[in-house]
Order: C-alpha cells, then structure tokens, then sequence
C-alpha cells in the first residue's frame, strides 16, 4: 500500500517513519495478544483483561497506517488505474476489520459473539479485505514489470468493482448473523432461523455475494492470461513510479540495469513525465537523450 498510495497520488509518502515504525509495533504487539481467542476458555479474569488491553493496543498503529496513507492521498492527482482500486478497496475493507475487531476485544461483547458468524465475518475483512486485496494491488501494479505485457485496466476496474461488492455483499451480512447468534462451522441452523427468520435471508444474500465474488475473480484470471498473449508491451514506467525497479525495461533484463541507475527519492514524481509515444513515464532528464536518440 505504501508503493501503491503515492504513485496513484502523485504524491510524497506521508509520515514514512511513523508508517514503518508502525509495522515493527504491530509485529510486536501482535505476539501479544494470543489470549483473546480464549476469554471464554476459563482463563482468569486478569489475564482476559489484559489480552483485552493489548487488543486494544494493537488498534493504535495500525490506525496510524491508514490516517497517513489517507493524509498522502490529500489534495493529491488521483488516478483510478486498477491498482489504486484496489488500495482504496484494502483502506475501507481493512477499516471495518479493524474497527471490528475492537468489538471482539472487549470481553461485554465478545463473550456473546465468541464462536460466531460475526467472528468469521471479521476475519475475513481482516485477512482478504487486508492482505489478499493488497495482494491483489501488488500484482496489478507489477504486472507489467513482471510479464513485460499490459492488461486491459477497463476489465481490472471491472472486476475491482465486482469482487468489491461480492466481497461486502459475502460477508457484511455474517456479522448480523453473529449478533443473532448464529455459531460458525455448523451446517444446519434450523433452531436460529426458527427463533430469527432472517438467518435465513442475511444466508441467502451472503450466497448471492459469493457468486459475484467468483465472477470478478473469473473474469481477472481472464485478462490476465489473456495479456499473456495479446496485451500489448509495456514501456519501462506505465505507472509513472519513482522507485529503480522502473527505471529498467519490462520485463528487467538478466543483469537488472544496463547502467547505473539514478537513486533519488523514491517519491518524488516532480521529475517524471507521460510521453505518449511510448504510453508511459520517462524522467525528465532523460527526454533529450531519448529524442537525440
């Protein structure tokens, strides 16, 4: 996300050293709080408290995260290339997640949702909403480095906007279904939806979402096998990058560089421009060489 962010902004990252210095707090913190999957295992009511406090804790840099990469896109040039879809869908998706997860660290509410749809609703917002869209984002983003092929950014927001909607349409209905008490990993539910008629529906719905899900995933493995083939070749800088891996051709050659390449900041797009003629970005300094060339 923090590759992703300013390119699409056009903007330098905000707060770097608070975004990394966050990583390392997480991964900290993260070791932690193992005890809030237990507070209704019997464990003692101090150690459940302070799990929960931890929890809680853990909320502080990652939120950290998000404002700073909200601050970078502040008044920046947005461009919705399909990678950036995807950074704004992991903002909003990672937020319930987070946001959902500090309901389950407060053992009031925990204890009544534990083992519940709601639990597995979180989860997912956290871990697909969280790191498989940024997966996603990634391989958008490098694709074209990778394979040296441009696929079709149309069909990628396309899908973008369907594995969006499935995914919100799959899972946000679970988390009603936890606070009526629906338990996970059981396939039958008669005595919920005999005392709650609308498990049922909130059911149906999550259904309904998975299907758009799959035909967003389908259609994406679609364009990009299809780019394998008939995609056209992309210039060294689609994206207008600042950072090296773009400073070589698509996809980099065997010694990565054919000279040594111009270290800067790796967020300063002051220097780079779009020359249509090869429908990507070159640095400035390198426009009269090129046309000499």
């Amino acid at each position: 996300m923090s590759e992703l962010i300013p390119v699409f902004s056009r903007k330098h990252i905000f707060g770097y050293q608070f975004i990394a210095y966050s990583s390392i707090a997480i991964a900290l913190l993260g070791f932690l709080v193992w005890g809030h999957h237990m507070f209704t295992s019997g464990q003692s009511a101090m150690a459940s408290m302070i799990f929960s406090l931890m929890t809680f804790s853990v909320a502080i840099p990652s939120a950290v995260k998000v404002f700073n990469w909200l601050a970078t896109m502040y008044k920046g040039s947005i461009s919705l290339a399909t990678p950036m879809c995807y950074a704004l869908m992991f903002l909003f998706l990672f937020g319930i997640g987070g946001l959902t997860g500090l309901f389950l660290g407060a053992l009031s509410v925990n204890v009544h949702v534990h083992n519940t749809y709601f639990v597995v609703a979180h989860f997912h917002y956290v871990m697909f909403g969280g790191s498989m869209v940024a997966f996603l984002g990634g391989l958008h983003y490098w694709w074209p480095k990778i394979t040296g092929r441009m696929f079709n950014d149309f069909w990628g927001r396309i899908a973008a906007l369907l594995i969006f909607v499935g995914f919100n349409l799959t899972f946000f209905p679970q988390f009603l279904l936890g606070t009526h008490g629906m338990p996970r990993r059981y396939y039958d539910y008669s005595v919920q939806a005999a005392r709650y008629p609308e498990i049922a529906t909130y059911n149906f719905l999550s259904s309904i979402g998975a299907a758009i899900l799959l035909a967003g995933f389908t259609i994406m493995l679609i364009y990009l096998l299809a780019s394998l083939f008939v995609g056209r070749r992309a210039p060294a800088n689609p994206w207008g990058g600042a950072s090296l891996e773009w400073q070589t051709s698509s996809p980099p050659p065997y010694y990565n560089f054919a000279s040594p390449p111009v270290a800067g900041d790796p967020y300063d797009y002051s220097n780079i421009d779009y020359d249509p003629e090869i429908q990507g970005y070159i640095r400035k300094d390198e426009c009269g060489s090129q046309n000499e060339e």
